[in-house]
This record gives structure tokens, C-alpha cells and sequence, in this order.
């Protein structure tokens, strides 16, 4: 009986060793490879306690089940352990790291492994309103040094050429030679800040460089490049196809413009359908990063596991064996993951979807939870270090509340009412139902024949109950949304330190979209590459769903308070959530527990993520954090009291700010650095002056921590300053001027405004001795901290009382500041030097660093040790970097000189 098999299929479903061993072998496995992570056992000493623990395992076998299973998890956390313990990591490429530290100029042939297409760029001069044009390209090349030792590795070069000038054409394959100088790859030695040097270095990058296009030579085309070259080189030919149709008679038609593909359009298509971000505009993605719907714009594991779902409908629709229909859903899911270049999240999503429906074949189809476990244990038995990813992590655990509690809330609730709707005239049906829904049954008809005369017998019969079945399809759902947010909560804040709150009525109205858009978007791919005449349809279909899509994401995420930031949830916080949700996903499998136990504690998982963290700080001391922004200033004060004040937000990563730049030195280096202090509001900012190396990251602070008040000096009018004052105001924070003489307590301190003069009045372009230049004082303890002010400013400072413990360096360390006069003033014991690595001024100067050791002051620079914190008692002050460790120990980028080896030896 069906009502009977319903409920036989709930009770199998049961979280249990025996009904999904898949699952918790899976599970142990993880365990074990995380344990990996934190110690660290000789793998020949796991293997023998594996064999083992294997042997006592096959004996408990032949007595109790319900003992065995304590040696067989044994057995899988043992075995992840030992899996990844003899994972071979990604080569260092340690020499050739070491090689580039310094700089050199080498000469270099190697081939071709990856392009990018040429994009037309413009900079803005860091000191200035002068705006340079010019084209570039990125390239990874798989190199051999020609001039030095034989050493190899990876090169991700960038090629310049003026606006006017060309590019050479390379392909993916093709053999190069050029001379250039490299160097590692940039890297921000804060606490809690994303390394892009690792990321290269999984791509095989080791090194990076710039190239202008005259140096660099094509020594031999490629026949043929290599399977990946070529898929490299498809993918990029579709999104050129996708761009040209966009720009082509065939889409400029008499349709109206919400039917037509732009070209912002086909950047769009490109990444949706191909995993091409090459043309993304940034604004489409920052939107869609707001409201929480980002794996929506990029192929993801859900592009692949729809574009797989059709497929298998389709081949059920035409009744073909379930062998058969597998089959032909993994091969085509195949050839769609090679089309958008086999990216990691599509190989997982490929293998997740092909190993969920051979699990289906093996064990019984509505053991969906055991097939999902099969799949992540293949996946992680391969690749052990993918459990780390957190795509990986949020791929499995969205399959898996879906499965483990979508599922089986939905045949407790409104899934068994959906099938009772099917056929509702067909009353020899009612006995396969149980009493309540064969009930239900009869009241549709009841309503059907009171319809009858309205609207028809068959609209009464048909489309009635079709449209009770639609209702209860918009209420799955809604639940499905519903639990994959919640469930998303935890992933969400320690990776991303975001909770979108608009999540889900965005994911409501644009996943059916989505739905819609994919496949159209397709048949107007393969038509385009076909006859881009026949693309004309399924192209106005695709235009007018992204159209919608774009407008929902920019209706809501124009929306107040709809994007929460929060500092990473801590380690009881986490475990918590972990437990609540599995606890959700056992209770929902459980038919003696209220649907009403699972939801809740779904909704405790999602609590806790939001559950605030006391700020880190230490209480009656004044704490100076200096944050690694490169080249430009960042500084985090935290009061006695337990208030906070930022100091500038740092700017591009070079001297030049790059207007395709998807980097945003606020949002990837400052505001990392700040959650892990825990902070989700500041009190204050304080912008010293509007160059762009102490403003650029501002915007992304006032957006991530909406402070109360923004200080300012005198700066003259400029596009980004009054952009920066207007998000202010619009912001509601409060935006306060100040000039020498201003005194004010703040927490528990005194400060003090030493510059600029009430008199001074800014130039046309911003200059640095516009900078804001306070004293804070707390006991008899204090830190001059003065922006990028230069000798005319120090001067005029001269004549009030400027001794301090710690000073801020002006202008990173410029022959222009820090005076012999102006340093004997202040007479600090510290002195902190913010400044960019490598960076083309040559900052610090020398005579400043040989000025600061004869004063025998201990310097501190962020290029060589990163994020360094300072602490002021009141009666003493005491230094501790707190970021990464240092980049070349070998070979310390210092000058002769330089105070910084003391101030290290000292410590």
C-alpha cells in the first residue's frame, strides 16, 4: 500500500549505524583527517594500529553488531588519519621563492599554461588626479631560469601595453623567453587575513612579475596545447562568442531592452554558464554577495546538480532504464563540467552527483542519506585536504539537511498531501492512501464539483488540484530555502563573516528564475555556436530572467541592514552549532519527535553563530595595533574602557589603484583583522588625509562596522573624499572637523590635536601635510601618531609638548618627515614604520632609520614582521607582533642600519 510504503521509507531513513553506515563511515573519516590537522603520527605507526584495529573488527563482526561498530569507526577515523598523513602537499617551490625574494632581474623561457583575455585598464596616480589608460594581460607560465641555476616553478605574469599599443597573441601552450624581475607573491602578515600566497601555490604559482609587451618573446606556437590548455582555450572562445553575439546585429533588434542581451549580460553568461569571471562586473557581484545569492551568478555545485536534475528528468520522461537514465545524466554532466573548465567546486559537484546515482543503483533509492555519505567518503578517501575547503563543506552540508531533514519534514508535513493530489477523480485510488489523505482526496472533489459549474468540469478536475499541488510546491520550497539557510549560517560567519539576512526572500524569488535562465541559457549557447540566428529566442528568454534576477538583487540589496558582518563565532560557539544540527538532522529523521524539535534545534545552530563575543582587548591598557596594509597607514586603538578607534583603512596594493581591481584592501585585509578582535562596531574613524593609501579602504569599513563618528582635518574637495563623506552621512555617522588646539577625553584618555594649524587652508589636490596629527595620552604613557606629515607640519608642531613612548612614523619613513628636531621632541622609545614591501618609493629612507638608531629608538616595520601591537599601562609600554611570521628571514628586507634587528633581539 503506499500510504504503508511511506511509511516504511521514513523508518529506513532512520539516523542509525545499520540503515546509513555510508554515512557515519564518512564521518569518522572527517574526524580523523581534522585530528590529522592538529597532531601530527608517523603514518607506518597508524597503518599497524589500522591493521589492528581491522582484525578486532572482523572478530566483533561474528558476534554483537551492535559492539562492532565501536572498532569499525575506529577503523575509518584511523584510516583518515593515516589518508592524510601521506597526502603529498603542494610543491613550495621553496628555491625559487627564495630566488625571487631579492628582486633580481632573471631571464626565463618557459610554456604558456594559462591566459587571460585583454582587458583596458585605468589607474589613478596615488598622489595625484593624473589617470594613465593602458591594456594588460595575465598569464601563468610554467618556467625554467636561463641565466642562473637550474631551478623551475610556477610564474603568473602580468603584460602591459599603452591604450594604443598591442598585446602579443599567446595561446595556452605556446613557449616563451623574456627578462624580468619577480618576486613573491604579495602577502599581508596580519591575523585572520585570507593568503593569497598559498592559493597561487595550489595553482602551481610560486612567483609573479609584470612585463612590459616589447620583452616579452614567442619562441614556438603550439600545435596543440594540453587537455587543460584546451579546455582553457574553449572556454574563453565561448565567452567571446557570448560577447560578440551580444554586440552583433542578431541581438540589436526591435525587441525592448529588457529582452536584449548586453554586453554586461554576456560577462554575466559567461561566468553562469561557463565558470568565465574574466568580464564580471564588480558591482553585479557585490551585489549578489549582499543578499547572500553569489553561487547563483557562478557555475556552482548547484549549476551542475540542476543542469544534472534535467537530464534525469528528461530521460525519465522518456522511461529509459534507471541504469541507463545514470548513465546518460553522468555523461552529459561530464561534458557540461568540461565546458565550464573542471574548476574545483564542479569537479566535487560532478563526482558528488555521479557517485550519488551509483549509489542509487547499489543500495535502496530512498536511502538518500547513505548515498550522500557514500559520495563524500570517495570524495575525501581522494582528497583528504577538500574537507578544508569551504566549498566543499558548504556543498556537502546544503545535500545534506536537505536530505536529512527537508526530507523527512516534508513526509511528515505536506509531501504525502502533494501525492494524494495527483488524480483526485480517480476514486479506485483512495484505498492506496491512508484514511486521512484519502479524506483529503474527497474534500477535492467536493470543492471540484462545486467548481464545475464556474469554471468548467475539466479546469475543476485538473487545474484545481494542480493549483493546491503548486501551493504545496512553493511551500517545499520555501523549506528547502528555509533549512539551507539556517543550515549555511555557520560556514557563512567563519568564512565569510556575513550573515545575509535577505538570503532567503532573495533565494525565493531568483532560484526559480535560475531555473528558468540556466537551460535557456544553454540552448542559446549551443544555438549561438550553431546559427546565431536560431539564438534568438531562448536569448530574449535568458536576457528577460537575468533582467528579473539582476533587479531582485539590487532591490534588496539596496535594503538597510540587510547584509550583517560579525567577527568568526568562537570555538564553543561552534561546536554547539555543530551539535545542534546534527541533533536537527537525527531528531527529523525520527518519527517519535514534533517536527516542531528539529526545527528548533535547527534554529539554535543559526543562534549561535550570533551569539556575540566579548571584544579581545586588555582592560586598563591602551593598545596600539599597527595593520599590515602595505604601502599605506592602518591603525587600531583600543581604549582602557573597551572603545575602539580606527586610524585610516590603508589603499591599493601598489602606487597605482587599479579601476578592475576585484581586491578591496577594507574589505580583505582591514576588516579580517578587525573581527579578530572580535569587534563588530567602532566607536570612531579617523581619516587623516584623502590620499588614497590611508582612504581607499574607509568605504568597506564604514559599511562593515558602521562607526559612530568619522574625524577629519582639512582636506580639499575631491570625487573619493566627497564619496566618503556622503556614505557617512547617509550612514548616520557623525562626521567631526579638528585643528591644532582641540583637547577632548575619549575613554579614558586625553587627546590632543597637534595638526593642521586653524589657519591652514588645503590646496586643489590632496598633500601630506593636510594630515590630522593627535596625541592620545593615558597616565603617563602616550603615542604620537601623525599620518603622513612632513617637515613644514613638524615644524609648526614644535611648539607644543610632544613627548611620547611610541610614535607613528610620518609618511612611512620619507626623508620628507621625521626630523632631527622633531624626533628629539617627541623622544619615543618605539616608534612603528607602516609601509609596503618592495615598494617602488623607497620607504624607509635610510637617513631615517640611521636617525631613529641613534636616538636608540626601537623601530618596528610592517613589511618585515606585519601587524605589530603596542600596549600603554599608564606607568610602562610593552611591544608584541601579533601577525604572521615574517617573510624572509634569510635575507630581512632592512636596511643597513636599521633599528628593526635590535628591537627583534631585544624581545
Amino acid at each position: 500500500m503506499r500510504a504503508n510504503a511511506g511509511r516504511v521509507q521514513h523508518t529506513a531513513a532512520r539516523l542509525s549505524f545499520e540503515n546509513v553506515p555510508a554515512l557515519f563511515a564518512s564521518l569518522f573519516l572527517c574526524v580523523g583527517i581534522l585530528v590529522a590537522q592538529e597532531m601530527w603520527l608517523v603514518p607506518g605507526t597508524l597503518l599497524v594500529a589500522l591493521i589492528v584495529t581491522a582484525v578486532i573488527t572482523s572478530f566483533a563482526a561474528h558476534g554483537s553488531t551492535r559492539v562492532a561498530w565501536v572498532p569499525l569507526a575506529c577503523c575509518w577515523f584511523l584510516l583518515g588519519m593515516f589518508l592524510s598523513e601521506i597526502q603529498i602537499a603542494p610543491d613550495a617551490q621553496r628555491h625559487l621563492v627564495w630566488l625571487a625574494e631579492n628582486g633580481a632581474t632573471h631571464t626565463v623561457e618557459g610554456e604558456v599554461t594559462r591566459t587571460t583575455p585583454v582587458r583596458f585598464e585605468q589607474s589613478t596616480s596615488l598622489y595625484s588626479r593624473t589617470v594613465r589608460q593602458e591594456q594588460s594581460e595575465s598569464i601563468d607560465i610554467r618556467i625554467r631560469l636561463v641565466d642562473a641555476k637550474p631551478l623551475a616553478g610556477g610564474l603568473r605574469a602580468t603584460l602591459y601595453a599603452p591604450a594604443e599599443g598591442a598585446l602579443p597573441a599567446l595561446r595556452c601552450g605556446d613557449s616563451v623567453r623574456t627578462t624580468l624581475s619577480m618576486h613573491p607573491p604579495e602577502r599581508y602578515l596580519d591575523p585572520g587575513v585570507w593568503d593569497s600566497s598559498q592559493w597561487l601555490l595550489a595553482q602551481g604559482v610560486a612567483v609573479i612579475g609584470s612585463v612590459k609587451a616589447p620583452a616579452i618573446e614567442i619562441v614556438r606556437h603550439a600545435a596543440h596545447g594540453s587537455f587543460f590548455c584546451t579546455l582553457h582555450s574553449l572556454q574563453q572562445a565561448g565567452t567571446r562568442r557570448l560577447q560578440d553575439f551580444a554586440d552583433s546585429a542578431n541581438n540589436a533588434s526591435r525587441l525592448p531592452g529588457w529582452l536584449r542581451l548586453s554586453h554586461e549580460d554576456a560577462g554575466m553568461l559567461g561566468a553562469m554558464i561557463l565558470g568565465d569571471r574574466t568580464y564580471l562586473d564588480r558591482e553585479a557581484r557585490v551585489g549578489f554577495e549582499r543578499t547572500g545569492s553569489f553561487h547563483l551568478l557562478v557555475v556552482s555545485g548547484m549549476h551542475l546538480a540542476l543542469f544534472a536534475g534535467f537530464i534525469f528528468a528528461f530521460a525519465a520522461l522518456l522511461r529509459l532504464p534507471r541504469v541507463w537514465a545514470a548513465a546518460i545524466t553522468i555523461a552529459f554532466s561530464f561534458a557540461y563540467a568540461l565546458l565550464t573548465g573542471f574548476g574545483d567546486p564542479v569537479q566535487r559537484s560532478f563526482w558528488m552527483v555521479s557517485l550519488f546515482l551509483l549509489a542509487r543503483l547499489l543500495y535502496r533509492e530512498r536511502n538518500s542519506l547513505n548515498a550522500i555519505g557514500f559520495a563524500t567518503l570517495c570524495l575525501i578517501a581522494w582528497n583528504p585536504r577538500a574537507i578544508l575547503d569551504a566549498s566543499f563543506q558548504m556543498t556537502v552540508l546544503s545535500v545534506l539537511v536537505i536530505a536529512g531533514i527537508v526530507i523527512p519534514l516534508g513526509e511528515h508535513t505536506f509531501t504525502p498531501y502533494l501525492r494524494a493530489c495527483q488524480n483526485p477523480d480517480q476514486i479506485a485510488l483512495d484505498p492506496t492512501f491512508s484514511p486521512r489523505l484519502a479524506q483529503f482526496r474527497v474534500t477535492l472533489r467536493l470543492l471540484a464539483e462545486h467548481l464545475k459549474p464556474i469554471v468548467g468540469g475539466r479546469a475543476a478536475f485538473s487545474w484545481f488540484p494542480a493549483l493546491i499541488g503548486l501551493g504545496l510546491r512553493i511551500l517545499e520550497v520555501l523549506l528547502v530555502s528555509s533549512v539551507v539557510e539556517l543550515a549555511m549560517s555557520l560556514p557563512m560567519a567563519v568564512y565569510f563573516h556575513r550573515i545575509t539576512l535577505l538570503a532567503l526572500p532573495v533565494n525565493l524569488l531568483v532560484v526559480p528564475l535560475i531555473a528558468v535562465a540556466l537551460p535557456a541559457a544553454l540552448i542559446a549557447f549551443a544555438s549561438i555556436l550553431i546559427a546565431p540566428s536560431l539564438a534568438a529566442i531562448p536569448a530574449a528568454v535568458t536576457a528577460a530572467m537575468l533582467h528579473a534576477i539582476a533587479g531582485i538583487v539590487r532591490l534588496f540589496g539596496s535594503m538597510p541592514g540587510g547584509d550583517l558582518r560579525l567577527p568568526t563565532p568562537g570555538a564553543v560557539a561552534i561546536l554547539v552549532s555543530v551539535l545542534s544540527l546534527g541533533f536537527a538532522v537525527w531528531a527529523a529523521s525520527n518519527s517519535r519527535f514534533p517536527v516542531s524539535l528539529s526545527i528548533a534545534a535547527l534554529a539554535c545552530s543559526a543562534a549561535c553563530v550570533l551569539t556575540p563575543r566579548p571584544l579581545s582587548y586588555r582592560p586598563g591598557s591602551l593598545e596600539i595595533t599597527a595593520i599590515d596594509v602595505g604601502q599605506g597607514d592602518c591603525l587600531l586603538l583600543v581604549f582602557p574602557q573597551g572603545k575602539t578607534l580606527l586610524i585610516d583603512a590603508g589603499g591599493p596594493i601598489g602606487p597605482d589603484a587599479t579601476s578592475s581591481s576585484n581586491f578591496e584592501i577594507g574589505e580583505d585585509v582591514v576588516s579580517p583583522v578587525l573581527w579578530t578582535h572580535h569587534i563588530r562596531r567602532l566607536d570612531a574613524v579617523e581619516l587623516t588625509h584623502a590620499h588614497s593609501d590611508h582612504m581607499g579602504g574607509m568605504p568597506a569599513i564604514l559599511r562593515n562596522f558602521q562607526p559612530k563618528e568619522l574625524w577629519v582635518g582639512k582636506n580639499p574637495e575631491g570625487p573619493a573624499y566627497d564619496a566618503l563623506l556622503k556614505e557617512a552621512h547617509d550612514s548616520g555617522v557623525r562626521v567631526r572637523s579638528f585643528a591644532a588646539g582641540d583637547s577632548f577625553d575619549f575613554a579614558g584618555t586625553q587627546v590632543q590635536v597637534l595638526s593642521p594649524a586653524r589657519d591652514y587652508m588645503p590646496g586643489l589636490v590632496a598633500k601630506n601635510d593636510d594630515s590630522l596629527v593627535i596625541r592620545v595620552a593615558y597616565g603617563h604613557t602616550s603615542v604620537l601618531l601623525e599620518g603622513d606629515a612632513e617637515a613644514a607640519s613638524e615644524a609648526h608642531m614644535l611648539s607644543e609638548p610632544l613627548s611620547s613612548d611610541l610614535l607613528k612614523v610620518g609618511h612611512h619613513g620619507s626623508k620628507t618627515s621625521t626630523t632631527p628636531r622633531f624626533l628629539a621632541a617627541v623622544h619615543p622609545t618605539y616608534a612603528i614604520i607602516s609601509v609596503g614591501h618592495r615598494n617602488p618609493f623607497g620607504h624607509p629612507r635610510i637617513e631615517v632609520l640611521e636617525r631613529l638608531q641613534e636616538d636608540h629608538v626601537l623601530t618596528f616595520r610592517t613589511d618585515a614582521i606585519g601587524a605589530t601591537s603596542f600596549y600603554l599601562s599608564g606607568s610602562e609600554i610593552t611591544a608584541e607582533p601579533i601577525g604572521l611570521s615574517p617573510r624572509s628571514w634569510l635575507n630581512p628586507p632592512v636596511a643597513k642600519g636599521s633599528s628593526f634587528l635590535k628591537s627583534g633581539s631585544s624581545r
